[in-house]
């Protein structure tokens, strides 16, 4: 059962990263705005020394690893989707496991066992029961020795392979169900949240979608969808606990400009950023 779960959950990753290179092809223009107002972020606020964390590290689209590589010790680039690896090793050359470490595994720690559970509870009509019971679990990552940590565009996809896993094994939920689902969705983010806070690290950088929009050409008003759950935005807004926040950014990322990928509908995401460094003062 094990070893049908972990292939389960790694096919997800790969489509899902598949599927952002080919969205990237097909809408390049339109996301470099976003990306580089991404790259700009991240090197106004980073703190050069030491080991470096890349959370979602991706295939580097919004992220200028040979820029960060001089300025740190080791720079640890994290993805669950191992089809990243070759990307990761043309852009790092001869510093490739020397220099920049590859770390393939789900950031969260928590949706392969979270998963394990799910036919079972449905198969009993626990589900609720079951979402209720479960408890972020402490990603590989956390308790390890970082000065720095970036995390990019991860708050708010974490929950999505939650919710699109529940989706493909329940099919429909009851309004009990789908408001435990939220419910779980937001203990995921506000875990990883946490997780940027806590000791070792003494700076991090959080750039997540916190809206998803849907559009059409002819029609004046916009469909909203939260992309942060629970008191998520309230964190991101102001400060973590250990933390202090010093700067933080918006803007627009068009994502699917109708007509390229769809002729009844584009998607444009609200991004935001925010930097935390370790306060210098009770």
């Amino acid at each position: 059962m094990f070893g049908r779960m972990s292939r389960w959950l790694h096919w997800d990753f790969v489509r899902m990263g598949k599927g952002i290179e080919a969205r990237y092809a097909r809408c390049a223009p339109h996301w470099e705005p976003h990306l580089e107002c991404t790259r700009e972020f991240i090197d106004t606020h980073v703190q050069p020394g030491g080991r470096l964390a890349i959370l979602g590290a991706g295939r580097l689209l919004d992220v200028d690893l040979k820029k960060l590589l001089p300025q740190f010790s080791e720079v640890h680039l994290f993805d669950a989707d191992p089809s990243v690896i070759r990307t990761w090793q043309k852009t790092a050359g001869v510093a490739f496991r020397k220099r920049v470490i590859p770390r393939i595994l789900d950031v969260t720690g928590s949706l392969q066992s979270w998963s394990a559970g799910l036919s079972t509870a449905i198969r009993k009509g626990e589900l609720e029961r079951y979402l209720d019971s479960l408890a972020p679990q402490k990603g590989a990552w956390e308790s390890e020795r970082f000065d720095g940590v970036i995390s990019l565009n991860l708050v708010g996809q974490i929950p999505l392979y939650w919710r699109d896993r529940v989706l493909a094994v329940a099919k429909e939920l009851s309004s009990t169900e789908e408001r435990a689902l939220i419910e779980s969705m937001a203990r995921l983010q506000s875990a990883h949240l946490h997780a940027l806070d806590t000791y070792p690290r003494s700076w991090s950088i959080v750039i997540t979608d916190t809206e998803y929009y849907t559009y059409r050409a002819d029609h004046p008003e916009w469909e909203v969808e939260p992309a942060l759950h629970g008191t998520v935005r309230s964190v991101l807004e102001s400060s973590p606990q250990r933390m202090e926040r010093h700067g933080g950014e918006c803007w627009l990322w068009h994502l699917m400009p109708q007509f390229i990928e769809s002729d009844e509908e584009g998607a444009i995401h609200k991004v935001e950023a925010a930097a935390w460094r370790v306060r210098t003062h009770a």
